[in-house]
């Protein structure tokens, strides 16, 4: 026995189906309504850990509800990614996304657990930087070409440490290696941290860094810092020459980031999240420390931080390939 006609049944569902979309309009409007989390897939006390502390900070007063720091460290970034990837595209779990976990990571790993183009959904780039050749105080170079030359008199012997197999640090070691034809033995760490400890202690000869992890130990007069990584000079360390200036011409490797959240998080949200992470780069504690580290803190529109990884993924592909260097 029908109860409604057919006609009265297909109204009252489309005006439930009307409520549904306007009540969903109004929790993204009302958006957020608790508080946001934020997983960067590195280690606390990292680089990019001390960089988006005080930008998660002033994102949370734009939105008006705190932005918590959820550090998920391991396997080159993948396990906050993936993380990240998995869970319920609602606004209220955002990452950090970079050049690793973005674009390095899909031709380091032939089975990534996730889709860097299909699986996140990016909402603004946030910074960018240079990364530096340091050694260990003792080693017998102090410059860039004292140490190719050292490596080419001792083949195998130069000891380099990095983030990670995969990282931007081991790659940017492939090429200087690739490019000055010498064999230096990588060395690959779970935390800049530990590598970083293990030049002061003088169990590791050289590594390449991003500035903001290892800057405290070069003022410190723990390390010595051999160059920079960028085409101009890192201006917290203006008096070191770049590795382009030193002789490997065009050598460059730019570290960079952003916010990203899962993908399907529905677009008013993403606009949201777009407008109060420009506003929070404007902070004047973000604005201190980015000066004092030398990094570049610049937005974007998602359309252009999408774009970038787009082009950044093949770029380093063939770099991935050229080294040799693979993860699995």
């Amino acid at each position: 026995m029908q109860i409604f006609p057919r006609r009265v049944g297909q109204a009252i569902s489309l005006c439930f189906a009307l409520l549904g979309a306007a009540g969903a309009g109004a929790a993204q409007a009302d958006w957020p309504q608790r508080p946001v989390k934020l997983i960067v897939p590195y280690v606390a006390g990292s680089g990019p850990d001390v960089v988006l502390r005080p930008i998660a900070d002033a994102l949370g007063r734009e939105l008006g509800q705190p932005v918590i720091v959820d550090n998920r460290g391991g396997a080159g970034g993948i396990v906050g990614t993936q993380a990240l990837a998995a869970a319920a595209p609602d606004g209220y779990t955002i990452g950090f996304g970079n050049l690793v976990t973005l674009a390095i990571n899909k031709s380091m790993y032939s089975k990534l657990p996730y889709d860097p183009q299909r699986s996140l959904a990016p909402i603004s780039l946030a910074i960018s930087n240079a990364l530096v050749l340091i050694a260990r105080n003792d080693f017998p170079a102090s410059d860039v070409q004292g140490l190719v030359s050292y490596a080419r008199q001792h083949p195998g012997k130069v000891s380099v440490g990095s983030l990670g197999v995969g990282s931007s640090a081991h790659l940017a070691g492939e090429m200087l290696k690739s490019e000055t034809g010498t064999t230096m033995l990588h060395v690959p760490y779970k935390s800049g941290q530990q590598a970083v400890g293990d030049i002061v202690g003088g169990q590791l000869d050289v590594m390449i860094d991003n500035v903001a992890g290892v800057l405290p130990f070069i003022r410190s007069g723990q390390v010595k810092v051999l160059g920079a990584t960028s085409l101009t000079r890192v201006p917290v360390l203006s008096d070191v020459p770049t590795l382009d200036e030193s002789g490997l011409k065009g050598f460059e490797v730019v570290s960079w980031g952003g916010i990203v959240a899962p993908a399907g998080t529905p677009k008013p949200i993403i606009d949201k999240l777009n407008r109060a992470i420009a506003k929070a780069l404007q902070d004047p504690a973000v604005l201190k420390l980015n000066e004092t580290l030398s990094v570049d803190a610049t937005p974007s529109t998602p359309e252009q931080f999408a774009s970038l990884i787009a082009s950044e993924i093949p770029r380093w592909g063939e770099m991935v390939k050229r080294s040799g260097a693979s993860a699995d």
